[in-house]
């Protein structure tokens, strides 16, 4: 065609020596093209579908008009160093989801964007990392849409972020960014989250995983209830210090490779009053903090400690820390059990709620925070009426 460029011709585009140039679909179409038509080709729909393989970062999408050009398209290129190259030159996180809104692959600047790397999120549900402030009743699973006011529940926090999807056959493909001009949280805010996440793992012998994951859980819980950031930031900061009064525990104890006696137990049962103790003396810790700390222990029937708080006396800081503890702890190898899977810790909360545990809670963290909704029919027992 008259005043197309040829190879060869020495153009910025197609210098003089010959280079081979892919034809879409890119690799991997179930992720690449997927999230390339939802995401960047929707944003530049004058870009015709051919590339340099070793210009990738550059918009090569040139018209090719011989039979001889034609003919060296018909074989695309797939490397895993040209996909890794254009996930890499997205500046969203990108995802790809089954029809059950479980996430299937990621990829783009997922790590940098939402802090979790990609085994730790394949096989969740994105719902339990991402809340969408005003979704239709199917949320991500409703076809297609964008939301620019979602919350993604990193480890260091709460960020906003605009997430878009598009139905592509049986997944759904999208992508997500965080918002313009910056955080949820200030800077400040930030440091302080580190700190007192710092002194909760200090303080809690080590404890750096369980205190992580405490602080993820129960800071996805109290988002899916909806709370607001101040509420957020306190239940983040109880999470991370419940059980700094450990650290007046003998390690006999708190090591015990079996059940504990009636006296190591009451020395237990000691540990959220010197929690508090500690804590007392930071005088930027708020009341919800102090009394995570103090009434984590508490049971919804009354019978826990260390006062015997009843219902929704007990501080809903304290009932939300109590769930993703007992979540967390039944997960996780002890030196007395080993993990439980996540099911069955599904099922103890479940048959506890009511009595241990705050029932309305309890179905929220359930549906909401794992996703678990083969769980639905116990949940709408007489307990969560």
């Amino acid at each position: 065609m008259k005043g197309e460029p040829e190879i060869g011709s020495g153009s910025p585009y197609f210098p003089s020596t010959p280079r081979r140039i892919l034809r879409t679909p890119l690799p991997s179409p179930a992720l690449i093209a997927s999230l390339a038509h939802s995401h960047c080709l929707c944003s530049f729909p004058e870009v015709p579908a051919v590339m340099h393989v070793d210009d990738p970062l550059l918009p090569l999408f040139l018209p090719v008009s011989t039979r001889e050009q034609r003919s060296a398209l018909q074989a695309p290129l797939v490397t895993p160093a040209l996909e890794t190259l254009l996930l890499a030159a997205q500046p969203a996180a990108l995802f790809l989801l089954d029809s059950a809104g479980v996430i299937q692959h990621v990829g783009g600047a997922w790590e940098r964007v939402t802090e979790y790397a990609a085994e730790e999120v394949i096989g969740r549900t994105l719902a339990s990392i991402l809340r969408l402030p005003a979704a239709g009743p199917d949320g991500l699973l409703d076809g297609s849409g964008q939301s620019t006011d979602a919350r993604l529940l990193t480890r260091t926090g709460v960020q906003a972020v605009t997430v878009s999807w598009q139905q592509q056959g049986e997944y759904i493909a999208g992508h997500l960014e965080r918002c313009r001009p910056g955080p949820v949280r200030t800077r400040g805010g930030r440091d302080l989250d580190q700190a007192v996440y710092c002194l909760g793992v200090a303080l809690d012998g080590g404890q750096g995983q369980h205190v992580d994951r405490m602080v993820s859980l129960a800071s996805r819980l109290a988002e899916a209830i909806c709370l607001p950031d101040e509420q957020l930031r306190e239940v983040r900061w109880g999470a991370a210090l419940h059980d700094v009064g450990k650290s007046r525990v003998p390690q006999d104890i708190l090591g015990k490779n079996g059940p504990l006696t009636p006296e190591e137990f009451e020395v237990i049962r000691h540990h959220p009053a010197w929690g508090l103790e500690i804590v007392q003396a930071l005088e930027f810790l708020t009341e919800p903090v102090r009394t995570a700390v103090l009434h984590h222990h508490e049971r919804y029937d009354g019978q826990g400690y260390p006062y015997g708080l009843r219902g929704e006396a007990i501080p809903l800081s304290a009932r939300i820390v109590a769930i993703a503890d007992v979540f967390d702890a039944l997960t996780s190898a002890r030196s007395y059990k080993p993990a439980w899977s996540p099911q069955d810790a599904t099922s103890y909360l479940i048959a506890g709620a009511g009595t241990q545990f705050d029932p309305w809670l309890v179905r929220v963290f359930v549906l909401d925070v794992l996703g678990f909704t083969a769980f639905t029919e116990q949940l709408n027992g007489a307990a969560f009426l």
